[in-house]
């Protein structure tokens, strides 16, 4: 019993200081639409600026040598293919001021951090060997950790990219009608919404007030979302651009093709839900159904016979 409740405690200890751990050093990529945002406002739409991340990040900066250290140290073992794909993997997942050696690093940080944590909460109650089992088990648990997380985040935003295109687009699309251009319709209702969505065209903006036309733009947007309806959008987009054809026009057509496409998704899954329900009917809820209802039949067959 003691074990159990040392095991529990551990796992909340560690799920707090790690939340806290990726709060404090990646509060950059929280505050990021954030700061996007004012750097694309007018006085209207210009939202106060928030000090409490410059005030944590003055506390932790004692942390910042030996971070760079590890950084310097964590590159010289990482492949340039791996690098990549680590990349790759932050980019779909949202992380986009992350690196692949501010990754890894984190990788190894957490990693050391769960077996310090086992060895000190297991060692007074454990034979050693024991305990050194269990340490390592939760390092490897800490390694892999980040890993489930970034495709957590990135199925998340996948889903609320999804989500939102319909809406995003007919808002675009009613402000085309009332005489805004593309690119500024696009950055109103970005300055008015939240979510991945209108972090992406925000930073398909931001390239293109660094210099880059609206194609490259579009085409880099494209490759940074991993989903096929999205990309399909874009690249509807990006050909009416070139065409000339009306921009008003596209988007009304692409949301009702959006909203019809999200029709036949949900009536799929509500056509797969009775094939997923039928695992848990057999071997969960007949068995209890069964002892409820022939229960007291078979008792009453063990101890008086027929």
């Amino acid at each position: 019993m003691l074990s159990f409740t040392l095991l529990i405690t551990a796992a909340i200890f560690f799920t707090l200081v790690m939340a806290g751990l990726l709060f404090t050093i990646y509060a950059k990529n929280l505050s990021f639409t954030e700061r996007v945002r004012v750097y694309f406002s007018d006085a209207a739409f210009a939202k106060p600026e928030v000090g409490g991340v410059k005030e944590k990040r003055a506390r932790l900066a004692f942390l910042r040598p030996y971070w760079e250290m590890g950084l310097k140290q964590t590159s010289q073992y990482l492949s340039p293919a791996k690098r990549k794909e680590l990349d790759s993997m932050l980019r779909d997942a949202g992380y986009w001021r992350m690196s692949a050696m501010e990754f890894r690093l984190l990788q190894l940080v957490l990693s050391i951090g769960a077996i310090i944590l086992a060895l000190v909460l297991f060692t007074p109650s454990r034979e050693l060997s024991n305990v050194w089992i269990i340490a390592i088990a939760m390092g490897v648990l800490a390694y892999r950790y980040p890993f489930f997380h970034l495709g957590r985040r990135k199925a998340m935003r996948m889903k609320a990219i999804q989500r939102s295109l319909p809406d995003f687009f007919d808002t675009v699309n009613l402000l085309l009608e009332a005489g805004l251009g593309l690119d500024a319709a696009i950055a109103t209702v970005c300055r008015r919404s939240e979510g991945p969505l209108s972090e992406e065209f925000l930073l398909v903006l931001e390239d293109m007030k660094l210099g880059k036309s609206r194609r490259e733009a579009f085409y880099d947007l494209r490759k940074r979302v991993p989903s096929s309806g999205f990309q399909g959008v874009i690249t509807s987009l990006i050909q009416a651009d070139q065409l000339g054809i009306g921009m008003a026009k596209v988007l009304k057509t692409l949301t009702v093709r959006i909203r019809e496409q999200q029709r036949e998704a949900a009536r799929e899954q509500a056509m797969k839900a009775p094939v997923k329900m039928l695992l848990p009917m057999v071997f969960l809820i007949f068995p209890s159904l069964f002892i409820v209802i022939l229960g007291p039949f078979v008792i009453k067959l063990i101890t008086q016979g027929l």
